[in-house]
């Protein structure tokens, strides 16, 4: 009866962290569109020259995004209809989900632990080339890929030695304030990065945690008594009967006696 009581407790567990991985699913479903059509960020694309790694890494980072979603989507499908249907296959389906998920997840923390600086390094650069080009005087599409940076980054320009650089050629909105696009820029950064590192972690604790509880309810599915043994009936006992019931004794007098069996 107290294994009985676990079991019970490890399925509610597994439906309620699979509530949590579906709410963690929009989150980087959301994450994941900003990324990729953010004005934060195709501004940069955009304007990305061929020789800067910046189009790669945002193509890496939405695709990235993308199979992230779906696979916790697929996962917590995989998991909620094991417990409901009680089927150990699906529940070893859903244990190998989990890892696959976590395999994922442990590789994109890594890759945004290494990489986040090379990405910030390699936006910086296209907002720099933008900068000088504008400066020199070279006018037209540069320039309107510069202030659309300003206006949505609401900055403008940048300093250099703590002075600001004289940008003649340079205009600004009115409503955009004097604040230094390259710390401007990168703050936005930090705080995706921020947000980005926290579903990660959040979803790979969810996944170790799912992968105890399948674990346990895929070896507690072999102890045939366990959950209940739905649709599964015995008819053996139906073949026996009173010592002294003829063929004649009606087969509602013949129920308590099964029962009592």
């Amino acid at each position: 009866m107290r294994y009985k009581s676990w079991v019970r407790v490890a399925r509610c567990q597994l439906l309620v962290s699979c509530l949590f991985l579906m709410v963690l699913a929009v989150g980087c479903c959301h994450l994941t569109v900003i990324t990729s059509l953010g004005s934060h960020f195709t501004v940069f694309t955009e304007a990305s020259p061929a020789d800067n790694t910046f189009g790669d890494q945002h193509y890496i980072m939405v695709l990235y995004g993308s199979f992230v979603c779906g696979l916790l989507i697929l996962t917590l499908l995989l998991s909620t209809i094991a417990v409901l249907r009680e089927s150990q296959n699906l529940m070893a389906t859903a244990f190998i989900g989990f890892g696959f998920l976590f395999c994922t997840l442990m590789a994109g923390l890594t890759w945004t632990q290494e990489c986040q600086s090379q990405v910030e390094a390699s936006i910086l650069d296209v907002y720099d080339d933008l900068y000088e080009q504008v400066l020199r005087g070279h006018s037209g599409e540069a320039q309107e890929h510069l202030l659309k940076a300003h206006n949505i980054f609401q900055c403008c320009g940048k300093t250099w030695e703590q002075e600001w650089i004289s940008t003649p050629h340079i205009t600004c909105n009115r409503t955009v304030e004097d604040k230094d696009c390259v710390s401007v820029i990168s703050d936005v950064l930090h705080l995706h990065w921020h947000w980005a590192r926290t579903l990660l972690l959040s979803s790979l604790g969810l996944t170790v945690y799912g992968m105890v509880l399948s674990s346990f309810l895929f070896f507690s599915l072999q102890r045939g008594n366990i959950w209940g043994r739905r649709g599964n009936y015995s008819l053996n006992g139906g073949l026996l009967s009173p010592p002294d019931a003829t063929a004649d004794t009606p087969l509602i007098q013949l129920m308590p006696f099964q029962s009592a069996q």
